[in-house]
């Protein structure tokens, strides 16, 4: 098996042909003794590969980035938002390509790897790390450690009865992957960390779980929850009900349960992963609604004041007018709204997927406001 990856991974470094590949494992295979193992051709190669569950799904998209064809779509020809065909424009040709796809979302599932892990008797071990390595001189040397931890143990207390239950990270962040400044290409992978393992595994390329592939020529900016949503099934399925389990170290079938603790990513990820706007008068996701932005005539852009209002009340740069912005600063601190209080707001908003509405924007100007308007609304925020 470790030869086989060995192999692919020069294949794809390389872009290797189908035909070429197979004339290198037929050099490989007469250079090792008679009666070897090896597979004499690249379909075998993946065949037998898929038999580890190490495989992906691939999943069509809208070429607006509308929906996916899966679920109640997954035969479907048209979208049903934009009305897009799912096929791909060959170059010279008018007629729509079927076999091809527009666009290509790349899925490896994550609860067959969960249950190989556990089949894996010093990986079913690491997996227990977190309930008994807690630091002890309160220091923080691992997120077991975290408060975010220990809120999680209080909340939940059957979940985290069991150690074996999973505590995952999310990171995303766009890339060329052509290494090309001025390729318009874009690559988003989705990554999960396993936080149960020990803090020098935890982050250790082997043990990253890479759920979601997004490419294609444009990066998903605010539509990337339509391609979450095959790994957010899986994450609420894996916390709702749990998924049964083989355990090697016990010899027994449990069930396994998983929380998403947070998500890591840059700021204009983070835009694009919750719906906040970070950018334009209301920014800042600390302060919302009572942030001071100030918009710069001559620049053409806004800037942020009122940081002041952070210190303490007796600190002397609350008095310096004319350090900052020509006032005394009187004002406190926004107080930092809990997930109970965003999701209470959140759940107020019917959203409208697809890009039918926003085809209308360019169009009318009146529908651009009152679409702003609901944007607002889902941060409640005035406009």
């Amino acid at each position: 098996m470790s030869a086989l990856v060995a192999m692919f991974k020069h294949k794809a470094s390389h872009e290797l042909s189908d035909n070429g590949f197979d004339e290198l494992i037929n050099l490989v295979r007469d250079m090792l003794p008679d009666n070897n193992t090896l597979p004499n051709s690249f379909y075998k190669m993946k065949k037998l590969v898929n038999t580890f569950d190490l495989g992906y799904e691939k999943i069509h998209a809208c070429l607006n980035d509308c929906c996916l064809y899966r679920k109640e779509f997954e035969h479907a020809e048209l979208c049903p938002k934009c009305v897009a065909r799912d096929g791909k424009l060959k170059n010279g040709q008018k007629k729509i390509q079927k076999n091809i796809p527009a666009k290509v979302l790349r899925y490896f599932p994550i609860i067959p790897r969960l249950k190989r892990m556990f089949g894996i008797y010093e990986m079913s071990t690491q997996l227990r790390w977190n309930s008994n390595n807690k630091s002890s001189d309160s220091k923080i040397r691992h997120p077991v450690d975290s408060l975010s931890w220990e809120m999680i143990n209080r909340r939940w207390p059957d979940f985290a009865s069991d150690p074996r239950n999973i505590r995952l990270g999310l990171a995303t962040d766009g890339f060329n992957p052509f290494k090309d400044l001025s390729s318009k290409y874009s690559c988003w992978p989705v990554i999960l960390t396993i936080y149960n393992l020990l803090p020098s595994i935890c982050m250790s390329k082997e043990s990253l779980m890479l759920s979601l592939l997004i490419s294609g020529p444009k990066h998903p900016s605010n539509d990337i929850d339509v391609y979450l949503a095959p790994l957010i099934d899986d994450l609420m399925l894996l916390w709702n009900d749990g998924v049964d389990m083989y355990d090697v170290v016990t010899k027994s079938t449990f069930n396994l349960k998983a929380l998403l603790m947070w998500t890591i990513h840059d700021f204009p990820a983070f835009g694009n992963l919750s719906g906040w706007p970070v950018k334009g008068k209301f920014a800042c996701p600390i302060c919302r609604e009572s942030i001071c932005s100030l918009w710069l005539k001559h620049g053409r852009k806004f800037a942020y004041m009122g940081h002041r209002k952070f210190l303490t009340f007796d600190h002397p740069f609350r008095m310096k007018k004319s350090w900052f912005n020509g006032h005394i600063e009187h004002g406190i601190r926004p107080q930092i709204k809990n997930g109970e209080e965003d999701f209470i707001e959140v759940d107020k908003i019917t959203n409208d997927w697809g890009k039918s509405e926003k085809r209308k924007r360019k169009k009318n100007t009146t529908q651009s406001n009152v679409t702003w308007k609901k944007r607002s609304i889902f941060f409640n925020l005035p406009y």
